[in-house]
C-alpha cells in the first residue's frame, strides 16, 4: 500500500490495482478543486466502459459532465477533509450508459499530514438500484391509485389482518383513522356493523369469504341504515407460486346510482300526466300474471276504460281541462285498486286495470264502483262547468285463451259494446250490462 501511495507510473498503478478483483481506481489530489484519475483497473474498464489508457492523467472535469464532476469532487473533497474512509452511493453517466455504484474511498496521507491520493473501490449495483426504483415507482402508482379510486379499498393479509386501505374506505365506512392506524380489527368491524341493516348477515358472508380463499365476489349490495347502499367486490390475492397472500375488498357507494336507476325505472313505466302505469308496464304485468294464473289455475280479470266523449271535452273546454279530467279520474281509481293490481293509462283517454286473483263478479263490482265515482266528478273551466262519464269493458281469463292478448281483446270488445249501447255503463263478457239508462 505504501508503494501505491507514492508510485507515479500509471501502468504500474494499473497492475497493482488489478489484483484487487473488484472495480478500483486511483485519484491524485492536486488541489481542493482538482482531482485527476491516476489509474483504473481491468474490472473498472469492464463495468464502466472507460479505458485506462484514455483517462489516466486526466482530471475529473475532463472525464465527466460538469454537474456530475461537481458531485464527484464534492465526495472526494469530503474524504480529503475527514482523512477517513468514506462510503457512498452514486449515479454516473459513463460510456456504457447510466450506472449505479456503491463506492468506498480510502485516503493516503503523506508525512506532512496531507491527503495526496485516494484509492476507490466500487461495486456496480445498477440491477439492485433499478429494482429499488421500480419498487418505489410501483408503490407511488399504487398509492396514487388508492387515493384517487372512487372505491373504498381494504387489503388484508393471509391472517386477515388489515394491511393497507385508502382514504375513500375511511369515508365510506366513517371509521376513525386512528382505529385503522392502530390495526384494531375489532374496533373497525364494530364501526362497520353499527351502520348495517343486517350486521349478522354481513359478518357471516365475510367469514365465508375468508375461509374460501379462491372465491370471488362481484356486485353484492349492502343496505346501510339511513338508506345508503354499498356495492362490494372481493377476491383472494395469490403469489406467483399460488400461495395465498390475503384478500382485497372494494366498496362503492351506489346510493345515488340506485336513486337514479329507480327514477329511470319509474319514468320508463309511468304515465307522466296521471302517475298511473304506462302501456309498457301494463303489458309486462299482464304477461306475468297470465302465466301465473295459467300455472296455478287462479282467476284473472281485466277492466278496460274509456272516458266518454273526451274529444268533445278537449274541443269545448280546452286541453288543460282535458288533462285535469285525466288526472282527476286517475286519482279516483288509484285508492280503489289493490297493491297487487295494475292500473295503467294505455293512451289518450283509455285506461285499464289488471286484477290478479279476481273473477268476473268481483271485477264487475269494482268496475261499477269506478263508473259511479267517475260520474260524480265535476270540473270547472272558463267555458263553464262540466262532468264526465266512463264506459268499462270487463273480461275474465278463459280456459281456451292461448295468450294474454285474448283476454285483453275480449275486454276491449266489451268496452266498445258498452260505448255502442250508450256509454256510461259496464259491460261484462258474460252477463247483463250495468249503468245509466
Amino acid at each position: 500500500m505504501k508503494e501505491l501511495s507514492v508510485n507515479r507510473d500509471p501502468a504500474e498503478l494499473r497492475r497493482m490495482i488489478d489484483y484487487l478483483g473488484i472495480a478500483a481506481f486511483v485519484i491524485d489530489v492536486v488541489s481542493d478543486d482538482e482531482f485527476r484519475l491516476a489509474a483504473i483497473n481491468a474490472r473498472h474498464e469492464q463495468l464502466s466502459g472507460m479505458k485506462h489508457g484514455e483517462v489516466a492523467g486526466r482530471s475529473v472535469d475532463e472525464v465527466l459532465s460538469p454537474d456530475m464532476a461537481a458531485a464527484v469532487k464534492a465526495r472526494y473533497r469530503r474524504c480529503v477533509v475527514q482523512k477517513a474512509p468514506t462510503d457512498y452511493q452514486e449515479v454516473l453517466d459513463l460510456p456504457i450508459g447510466r450506472t449505479y455504484w456503491q463506492t468506498t474511498l480510502v485516503p493516503f496521507v503523506d508525512d506532512a499530514g496531507n491527503v495526496t491520493r485516494l484509492l476507490g473501490t466500487a461495486y456496480e449495483i445498477s440491477g439492485t438500484a433499478h429494482l429499488e426504483l421500480e419498487t418505489r415507482y410501483q408503490s407511488t402508482v399504487m398509492s396514487a391509485y388508492l387515493d384517487e379510486s372512487p372505491d373504498g379499498i381494504l387489503v388484508v393479509d393471509a391472517q386477515n389482518r388489515m394491511k393497507t386501505w385508502n382514504r375513500r374506505f375511511l369515508e365510506i365506512w366513517n371509521i376513525p383513522e386512528e382505529v385503522m392506524e392502530a390495526r384494531d380489527g375489532k374496533a373497525a368491524l364494530q364501526a362497520v356493523t353499527e351502520q348495517l341493516e343486517d350486521p349478522e348477515g354481513f359478518i357471516q358472508r365475510v367469514m365465508e369469504l375468508y375461509s374460501t380463499l379462491d372465491e370471488e365476489e362481484r356486485g353484492v349490495r349492502i343496505q346501510m341504515k339511513g338508506g345508503r347502499v354499498l356495492e362490494r367486490y372481493s377476491r383472494g390475492l395469490h403469489g406467483p407460486d399460488g400461495a395465498y397472500w390475503g384478500r382485497i375488498w372494494f366498496y362503492r357507494d351506489i346510493t345515488e346510482l340506485e336513486r337514479l336507476t329507480e327514477e329511470l325505472r319509474w319514468l320508463s313505466q309511468t304515465d307522466p300526466l296521471t302517475g298511473a302505469a304506462n302501456r309498457r308496464a301494463f303489458m309486462e304485468a299482464l304477461e306475468e300474471e297470465y302465466h301465473r294464473a295459467r300455472r296455478y289455475g287462479h282467476p284473472l280479470s281485466v277492466l278496460m276504460f274509456d272516458l266518454d266523449h273526451f274529444k268533445q271535452i278537449n274541443d269545448r273546454y280546452g286541453h288543460a281541462a282535458g288533462d285535469a279530467v285525466l288526472k282527476e279520474f286517475a286519482q279516483v281509481v288509484m285508492p280503489e285498486v289493490r297493491g297487487s293490481d295494475c292500473f295503467a293509462r294505455l293512451g289518450g283517454e283509455e285506461f285499464a286495470v289488471l286484477l290478479p286473483e279476481s273473477g268476473l263478479d268481483a271485477a264487475c263490482k269494482l268496475a261499477e264502483r269506478l263508473r259511479q265515482d267517475a260520474a260524480g266528478l265535476r270540473f270547472s273551466s272558463p267555458a263553464g262547468a262540466f262532468g264526465v262519464t266512463v264506459s268499462i269493458g270487463v273480461a275474465e281469463l278463459e280456459a281456451g285463451d292461448q295468450a294474454p292478448d285474448a283476454l285483453l281483446t275480449r275486454a276491449d270488445r266489451m268496452l266498445y259494446t258498452a260505448k255502442a249501447a250508450g256509454r256510461d255503463r259496464v259491460c261484462p263478457q258474460h252477463g247483463s250490462m250495468v249503468g245509466s239508462r
